[in-house]
């Protein structure tokens, strides 16, 4: 897809608009006392739960150390709660609690905002078609993680 002005090339705007997109939920995360690696973290909980620190670091795609301080820090504030894994006692699972819900709640609210301000200008049937494109171009690249390096 040759296009006159390279910024208009849809690899570099998914790009742009992603980096923009983390650089502002960062911002706002912040006035709640969350960084974005716990605002990930509560997220996955809330799509995964009961996930190991393993299956949390490989989500999260960062080292199980680095996932071990979030969750440390999560689990401090009341966050989240470990569980011993029922099938593997040296193994454990991680869960929401209530707070931990209401956190994740606030998350997908700041999220809203940031897309609604950002794209106050298309209007909701155009933020649907853009959130609907995404998904198949999501799909069509998955094909990659399948294919051999």
């Amino acid at each position: 897809m040759a296009v006159e002005n390279p910024r208009e090339h849809l690899a570099f705007l998914v790009h742009d608009v992603a980096k923009r997109l983390r650089v502002e939920f960062a911002r706002r995360a912040a006035r709640h006392d969350l960084t974005p690696a716990q605002a990930r973290c509560l997220m996955l909980l809330a799509f995964r739960p009961g996930a190991s620190l393993k299956a949390l670091a490989e989500a999260l795609e960062v080292q199980p150390m680095s996932v071990l301080r979030v969750v440390d820090g999560l689990q401090a504030r009341r966050l989240l709660r470990r569980e011993t894994d029922p099938d593997d006692r040296r193994a454990l699972q991680l869960f929401l609690t209530r707070p931990g819900e209401t956190a994740v709640a606030r998350i997908w609210r700041l999220l809203d905002g940031i897309i609604a301000e950002a794209g106050a200008d298309m209007g909701p049937a155009a933020r649907r078609r853009l959130a609907r494109s995404l998904v198949q171009l999501s799909a069509g690249m998955q094909k990659f993680e399948r294919e051999p390096r």
